[in-house]
């Protein structure tokens, strides 16, 4: 099972674990394949991630995985030294792993518009 980032996610996943809000609230069973709808709910509750495996029982692409690819890696490279540019992550660790984060969110983002420009192909 692959523990994704809403980004990452597409209709067809099937939930390896249940996903519940902030408060608790079970918003959907393990089991479940994912729709389009049930992304939208998610945003909407602030769910940021889920584990899945693909609707197979396959292990779904990480965004670390994803972001091998060298034009994605340099896209990223390129918008994060823009957007962090101001910031010295080497001596501050929290913005070290805001950068981070934020390098992994955008890895994930621009595989998945890559994959959905592929398969519009």
């Amino acid at each position: 099972m692959a523990h994704l980032l809403l980004d990452a996610l597409t209709p067809g996943m099937k939930l390896s674990k249940p996903v519940s809000n902030a408060n608790g609230v079970l918003l959907l069973r393990e089991g479940e394949v994912l729709t389009a709808k049930h992304l939208e709910i998610f945003k909407t509750w602030g769910v940021r991630e889920a584990e899945v495996v693909q609707a197979d029982g396959t292990e779904p692409k990480s965004a670390e995985d994803a972001a091998d690819s060298p034009e994605i890696l340099a896209a990223v490279s390129q918008e994060m030294a823009r957007r962090f540019r101001r910031v010295d992550s080497a001596t501050d660790p929290v913005m070290a792993d805001i950068l981070r984060a934020a390098k992994r969110r955008l890895a994930a983002r621009l595989t998945m518009q890559g994959a959905a420009v592929s398969a519009d192909a």
